[in-house]
């Protein structure tokens, strides 16, 4: 397995001396829309989601997807898109789920569509119950694009497709990319753009807000309709991520490279890591903080407050779906150790855990598995817990963000998290004794004070001004 900074460096080098970006089509950098899936296959984590929907159900979605289509078609404009997913659907509320991402927004500022995309099975009952109503499924469209690209794809014969895949066959091992695959991947693209330039004509909304990385169709369309797109920080952003462009990219190609008008991220932190990437040469980095983070500082110091000298540790590991094997004999010898009480809830990936991995430490007491599409937000678990863990997480940066310290687990995967560490925000243990002697060194450091570095406070106020996208509506207290 290699590390992210490993994968980069091959990326980048292979890039400069192949020249990977020049290879275009349609006004599109081909290399920009397999750079990522080839990354992250190269780093070789073996990450799995979960068990997808039957084909029935599947099919009764897709038939719903193209109703909200068709709806879409025949409504009135709008002011702002927000594309979202069903996994973000993470905190009940009153009669329905919220979405971490956009809900606060939604709330605050009228005139948002809110579109969405099944990735995770665990979550998909909630669509039905969400708090804010998801007025687009875009289901159709994904698979509409993966037919029409096989029957009718873009440009079929077309040598860049032959040509790239054998460069980067050359660069990174046999079998990394064949002509089919590249042809197959900007034909879906294409047909995809063309799914969603129609529905933004139509809605003609001012901005366009995503909260991934991979939406490469969505944005193309946008920008070729004259919207502006905007992407909001989701999860770890480094500049080794494959999505990252680096600034040498912009000179290395004609075609399209497919950034955002905008990157919104946390915190400064996110800021500065990203100074060395395309979209700091472009000046289109912002920070403006995170919805879930401005809610869950407040519950933070409630916790804090009714915490008695008493009470067992709370502890929360955060698992992320690799290095499964290794992370539970680590805890199964960690728990064996620690002699003083605690109390270990371990939250399950939304999409790349499954329960079952984790089920024979739940034979103590001390330990309860939280599954993936468990009722306490992350964000919550977080801030009533005393300490944090896990291998390489965003949930570090939120930790730190809410003020509970964070421990980095010293197995396959945490090298992600070095800069982190030689700060000193972090600390990491590389054996289950190290963790014990942290647990046993706890309350020096229990009081440690949430960070603006790593997310900065009012994201809703501080989104709605960068995206233009309207004023805000009140605040009515109680609501």
């Amino acid at each position: 397995m290699l590390t992210e900074k490993q994968v980069a460096q091959k990326l980048a080098q292979a890039e400069a001396s192949l020249g990977l970006f020049s290879y275009s089509l349609g006004g599109v950098s081909l290399w920009r829309l397999l750079r990522a899936p080839v990354g992250h296959s190269l780093q070789g984590l073996g990450l799995k989601t979960q068990s997808q929907a039957k084909p029935q159900a599947l099919l009764l979605r897709c038939m719903r997807s193209l109703l909200g289509i068709i709806r879409a078609l025949l409504g009135m404009r709008c002011r702002y898109v927000v594309k979202t997913y069903s996994s973000a659907l993470r905190e009940e509320k009153g009669d329905g789920y919220a979405d971490v991402y956009f809900d606060a927004l939604l709330e605050r500022v009228p005139g948002g569509h809110k579109w969405s995309f099944c990735n995770s099975a665990a979550f998909a009952v909630r669509e039905s119950r969400a708090a804010i109503r998801i007025d687009l499924d875009t289901t159709f469209i994904q698979i509409a694009s993966a037919v029409l690209a096989i029957v009718c794809p873009f440009h079929r014969s077309a040598s860049e497709y032959a040509q790239l895949a054998e460069l980067a066959s050359r660069a990174f091992g046999l079998g990394t990319l064949d002509a089919r695959q590249v042809r197959k991947t900007y034909a879906k693209f294409r047909w995809q753009v063309c799914f969603y330039s129609l529905l933004l004509k139509r809605l003609r909304p001012k901005a366009v807000l995503v909260a991934d990385t991979g939406e490469y169709a969505l944005m193309r369309a946008a920008q070729k309709s004259g919207i502006r797109f905007i992407e909001v920080q989701h999860g770890i952003f480094s500049p080794d991520h494959p999505d990252a462009l680096p600034a040498e990219a912009l000179s290395q190609t004609q075609g399209d490279l497919l950034l955002p008008d905008l990157l919104v991220v946390y915190g400064d932190y996110w800021r500065d890591c990203l100074a060395c990437s395309a979209l700091a040469s472009l000046d289109r980095i912002v920070a403006c903080g995170c919805s879930a983070i401005d809610e869950y500082r407040g519950l933070r110091a409630v916790a804090q407050r009714n915490r008695s000298p008493l009470d067992p540790m709370r502890m929360l590991l955060t698992a992320q779906g690799f290095s499964v094997a290794e992370l539970v004999c680590f805890i199964r010898e960690f728990m064996c150790l620690v002699d003083r009480p605690v109390e270990l809830s371990i939250k399950l990936h939304p999409i790349y855990d499954e329960e079952a991995s984790y089920r024979v430490l739940a034979s103590d007491p001390r330990v309860r598995i939280l599954e993936s599409g468990h009722a306490i937000p992350t964000h919550q678990l977080i801030a009533e817990s005393d300490i944090h863990l896990s291998i390489s997480s965003a949930c570090h940066y939120d930790a730190l963000a809410l003020g509970v310290p964070t421990v980095v687990l010293g197995l396959p995967g945490h090298e992600l998290m070095k800069s982190l560490l030689e700060q000193g925000a972090a600390l990491l243990a590389d054996s289950p004794a190290a963790l014990v002697g942290h647990m046993q060194a706890w309350e020096p450091y229990a009081e440690a004070k949430a960070s603006e570095r790593f997310c900065r406070q009012d994201f809703v106020e501080n989104l709605t001004g960068v995206a233009g996208i309207g004023s805000l509506a009140p605040i009515i207290e109680g609501s």
